[in-house]
């Protein structure tokens, strides 16, 4: 008995060990140490090299640390702070590897207060479809696990007799308080000093624009103390402090804009140049807007972000309407965002109506899926509202549902407007990403798993995982065949992670159409459960084609995002390694009737972002292209494909932010001047749009 509470009260320390500073502060000592250790694990595992902007991540970590040691000799029994100290060293280690993971999983960091309090932590980790996948991941980023886990080895051992767990005095409490404080500050006066440039240390600390950035810039225990507070006391995006205006910057007064457009040149916002005629045209007749009092609201505004978010959008030039505007006006409209999908995902022969229907409608050759922060809800969003997800936070799509946000400008309420029914469908859970919320707050009758659709079922009376999109299309198109003018928004499962006979049904289905192909089991695996989606687009044509309806209905399809977690399977099917910063987000966007005679080849580059106002502009529904983030894909405006990292592709060239590296797409010098323009474009672009969630800006332009 007293050999065991003498290991539990842990060794005596004499007066020598007790009088030592370095004993006092040791756990102050050690949190620094640890936090800059998981910082270098960290960096070196998921960046692979070091720069001068590495200083930060060390230099902030002197007083996170010391905060994290005032907590470890706060009470009066060793004891509790011994066990203190090992569950922050835990937390610590558990938010960075969370951060490892997820990275390798979805391609973005994540914010986990913002995941914890805001309800899409189970819908991102190690809970339901994902859980198999998660365990997968940590298996394959072991060394990293491993290397995370060294403090808390430490601490368990060595550490447990090695630092001191005395209760400090209460000077001595202070003088460590104090300390944390002067650091704090000082790292502050630092950052303030160095460069003021977009994207710099002062730009991601004060803006928060980028989390990939912080995590990367400022570390990962800066980059989650920051999330920690946004959650308590508020998003900090809510500021657009850092938002790059050009001079002269002025309202759109109907014939052309003086601000960002302009600034652009030739680039892709300003309207085409021609002799004004004798009697002006209506504005109306040659752009895609509406009638919005910007003066006013800007007068009105109730805070400072609002008013500049109306000076920014008034000085907007809207996009022109073209030879595609209103050609499919009253057209039924059945769009799907299809799970995990991508061009290796179509085959001639395996694929057939997947592959005839991206060859004969509108062929798009330069089109993007970038990846967002959220995955599937994510690309949900981009496709049904042409804005940017807010990155490293709440879930955009999922927020806005449980807000009530107003979303005037989504498709859902644009097609609302115009007179049509509206439904959706999936083959999922109901509730899931909180879609129960969402889809009916942008005027969807919603329908899923739990709430009317009946999913498939195994021998054992279980819902197979994933459900069929073929069974989505057969149980489903009755409810709405009857119902012109409809929209109807499906978004499909079948294509869901993971790529195995085992962990996918639609896969194990369809496994005898692959069996001879020349490829690992798991790219057959990825093609196989991706011919259960053709199979369903097939059916789709035909109950189209029976009830008279293809030749009146405008079909489209486009991914909610590439699968992000197996390029290798890609890579196998393409033959090649696939570029990490713009082949790998290369996809298919399906824009298809049955009235095409011939197709329509489009060699303009546009993503996800173009989808909505493009096919807006075909429908001839009224919306105002200057408050999108896309613009209509057959404008005379220059395509733009921006990525979350401010890598971004025109028509002219690509640019890698990280390197500064620029790429031309014409084999003409890139001028400095124009990759500044682009750049300014879209930096406002991504810390402009995740604000209509933040400040519900719609509610602002609408009666």
């Amino acid at each position: 008995m007293s050999q065991k509470r003498s290991r539990l009260n842990f060794r005596k320390t004499g007066k020598t060990r007790k009088g030592s500073l370095v004993l006092t502060f040791s756990t102050v000592i050690y949190f620094i140490l640890a936090i800059m250790w998981w910082e270098f694990a960290f960096h070196f595992v998921m960046v692979g090299s070091f720069n001068l902007d590495f200083f930060y991540p060390l230099l902030l970590a002197i007083p996170i640390g010391g905060f994290f040691g005032f907590l470890c000799n706060l009470t009066p029994s060793k004891r509790a702070n011994y066990i203190i100290t090992i569950a922050l060293t835990l937390f610590c280690a558990v938010v960075f590897g969370a951060n490892m993971v997820y990275h390798d999983v979805f391609q973005t960091y994540i914010g986990v207060f913002s995941a914890l309090f805001q309800g899409n932590a189970t819908n991102a980790l190690g809970f339901g479809p994902f859980f198999q996948l998660a365990l997968k991941t940590m298996w394959d980023d072991i060394f990293g696990i491993i290397l995370l886990l060294i403090p808390f080895v430490f601490i368990l051992t060595i550490g447990r007799y090695l630092l001191s767990y005395r209760q400090r005095t209460l000077p001595t409490q202070g003088v460590v308080a104090a300390g944390v404080l002067i650091f704090h500050l000082i790292c502050l006066l630092i950052i303030n000093f160095g460069s003021h440039d977009p994207y710099t240390a002062y730009d991601l600390y004060h803006n928060q624009s980028s989390l990939e950035d912080e995590v990367e810039t400022l570390g990962v225990a800066t980059a989650m103390r920051m999330d920690l507070k946004n959650v308590i006391f508020g998003s900090s995006s809510t500021s657009l402090d850092g938002l790059i205006l050009p001079e002269g910057t002025s309202s759109w007064n109907g014939g052309g804009g003086s601000t960002e457009t302009q600034a652009e040149g030739q680039t892709q916002e300003s309207g085409t140049e021609a002799t004004e005629p004798a009697t002006e045209p209506d504005p109306h007749d040659l752009y895609n807007y509406v009638d919005i009092d910007f003066d006013t609201l800007i007068e009105e505004a109730p805070n400072d972000t609002v008013r500049q978010m109306h000076e920014y959008f008034a000085s907007q030039t809207p996009t022109n309407k073209n030879e595609y505007t209103g050609i499919y006006e009253g057209y039924n409209l059945i769009f799907i965002t299809a799970e995990g999908f991508s061009p290796y995902a179509v085959d001639e022969e395996l694929t057939p109506t997947l592959y005839r229907l991206i060859n004969t409608g509108y062929v798009f050759n330069n089109f993007y899926t970038p990846l967002w922060y959220g995955s599937t809800s994510a690309g949900e969003y981009v496709n049904l509202t042409s804005q940017i997800p807010q990155d490293g936070g709440y879930v955009s799509l999922q927020e806005s549902g449980a807000r009530g946000t107003d979303m005037y400008f989504s498709l859902g309420r644009m097609m609302e407007r115009a007179g049509y029914n509206l439904w959706g469908f999936h083959n999922n859970d109901y509730t899931y990403y909180d879609r129960n919320l969402s889809f009916p707050n942008m005027g969807y009758n919603w329908i899923g798993t739990g709430n009317g659709y009946e999913p498939e079922k195994n021998s054992s009376g279980n819902d197979i995982w994933p459900q069929s999109d073929l069974h989505l299309i057969d149980t489903t198109f009755d409810t709405y065949k009857d119902s012109e003018p409809f929209h109807v928004y499906y978004m499909t499962v079948s294509g869901h992670v993971q790529y195995t006979f085992t962990g996918n049904s639609m896969s194990l289905r369809n496994r005898d159409a692959v069996e001879g192909l020349p490829y690992s089991d798991n790219a057959k695996a990825y093609i196989a459960c991706n011919i259960e989606l053709d199979k369903a687009l097939e059916s789709l044509i035909n109950h189209l084609e029976e009830s008279g309806l293809a030749d009146r209905t405008l079909v489209v399809l486009s991914a909610d995002h590439i699968p992000y977690d197996n390029k290798e399977i890609c890579d196998e099917i393409a033959g090649h390694t696939l570029d990490e910063n713009f082949e790998w987000y290369e996809n298919n966007l399906i824009i298809w009737t049955g009235s095409m005679t011939e197709n329509v080849v489009v060699d303009k580059v546009c993503c996800a972002l173009d989808i909505l106002p493009t096919i807006a502009n075909m429908l001839g529904l009224d919306y105002d292209s200057r408050i999108l983030m896309g613009r209509d894909i057959f404008s005379d405006t220059e395509g733009l494909v921006l990525f979350r990292n401010r890598n971004w592709i025109t028509d002219t060239a690509m640019y890698i932010a990280s390197t500064g590296e620029v790429i031309s797409r014409t084999g003409e010098e890139v001028s400095e001047e124009y990759v500044s323009q682009i750049n300014t474009i879209v930096r406002n672009r991504l810390r402009l749009s995740p604000l209509i969630v933040d400040e519900n800006y719609y509610q602002y332009l609408h009666d």
